[in-house]
């Protein structure tokens, strides 16, 4: 994961959390706005969590601390028409 301040991994290692969207957005080395990165995040299967103690953390099966060799299976929704 990007070592960002305003991204930050749950304790448990199995989400993560973006404190501060807008000055997410101020980050130079991502050249994207916050909603295009929710974006690529819902294309890549990640899922915001609504309830429970990890709200508004963004959760994959396969994105888990400790076991980097799982991210290789995580695939790109396609998109019609691309």
């Amino acid at each position: 994961l990007l070592n960002l301040s305003t991204l930050t991994r749950q304790q448990h290692g199995r989400c993560f959390l973006v404190r501060e969207p807008k000055l997410f957005e101020k980050r130079k080395c991502l050249n994207m706005k916050f909603t295009s990165f929710q974006r690529q995040l819902n294309l890549y299967g990640f899922r915001r969590l609504t309830k429970g103690d990890d709200r508004g953390c963004y959760y994959h099966e396969l994105f888990l601390r400790g076991k980097a060799f799982l991210c290789q299976y995580i695939k790109r929704t396609r998109i019609k028409g691309t």
